[in-house]
């Protein structure tokens, strides 16, 4: 008579990859926060306040995440979410998704806030399946640029608004 062990889901190496992906930011976070001021005499909360705060969050969301893997929850999507699970994931969405929210921070500096916005935009949109690049840029570019003279209006400064060209 041989016994058979069966794969509970708390066996499942893929099930812990969120609670430790989320436990370790809020880690990371949390020690950042040590290197940041918690109060400020001008504003009153500076900015490790935020970075703590988030941090505190992340890590009891991974900590619930991961009671709830150790339990043997399934996660399904809800029905109001539109996901086909039978579909596998679309790594080109994921990547230009990701390559739009990595890469305007690369850009911000050398070609301005509008620019950089312009090109998040552009590469979120065309992830979800955008097909108007062009529409998709001029959207983002008209947004990003009232974005960036209203927080400039009230004494936030976000760079340069084109670098390359002096202003």
């Amino acid at each position: 008579m041989t016994s058979v062990v069966k794969s509970s889901p708390t066996r499942r190496p893929s099930r812990w990859g969120l609670p430790a992906g989320v436990l370790i930011l809020g880690a990371v976070l949390l020690h950042e926060a040590t290197d940041l001021p918690l109060a400020q005499a001008y504003a009153g909360i500076g900015p490790g306040f935020f970075v703590l705060a988030i941090g505190l969050i992340l890590t009891a969301l991974g900590l619930a995440l991961g009671y709830q893997v150790m339990k043997g929850t399934t996660f399904e999507p809800e029905e109001t979410e539109g996901a086909d699970v039978s579909r596998p994931m679309s790594w080109t969405g994921f990547l230009t998704a990701a390559a739009g929210v990595f890469l305007p921070v690369a850009l911000v500096g050398y070609a301005g806030f509008p620019i950089g916005g312009a090109v998040a935009y552009a590469l979120v949109t065309r992830a979800y399946g955008s097909k108007r690049p062009l529409v998709d840029v001029v959207i983002g570019f008209v947004v990003t640029s009232i974005t960036w003279f209203a927080f400039t209006k009230l004494g936030v400064q976000l760079g340069a608004f084109f670098p390359p060209g002096g202003f």
